[in-house]
């Protein structure tokens, strides 16, 4: 937490550090300030600026939801991200939601179970 922290200070222009940030801070449990990093992120970089890497933090908002336990908001984002080209890391497809560990929280929700099925 504190390695990406003093990263956020020395590049706040990069989403990735966000992202991270809104990681951690979900990890933590500190729902707010991991949600602000994330949506911050996102906005950072929207998908209608870069269509391929903007896919990028959306994802990592969707871990958040994953982490903080809000698994219908993480679900809607994966549906929506399955809609978009692939992104950076080439991970919004049904066979790599289903092996894709970030997902593993969300195996046992009905909903997430019909996404991948």
């Amino acid at each position: 937490f504190d390695i990406i922290s003093r990263l956020v200070r020395l590049h706040p222009e990069d989403f990735r550090m966000h992202a991270a940030l809104g990681v951690a801070y979900a990890g933590l449990g500190e729902k707010e300030k991991a949600l602000a990093e994330g949506i911050k992120a996102r906005e950072m970089l929207p998908v209608s600026t870069d269509a391929v890497v903007g896919i990028g933090p959306i994802q990592n908002l969707a871990l958040i939801y994953t982490l903080l336990n809000e698994q219908d908001k993480a679900i809607d984002i994966l549906e929506q991200l399955l809609k978009m080209p692939f992104g950076w890391a080439g991970t919004n497809s049904i066979p790599l939601y289903r092996m894709y560990p970030d997902w593993k929280l969300l195996q046992n929700n009905p909903r997430f179970k019909k996404l991948i099925q």
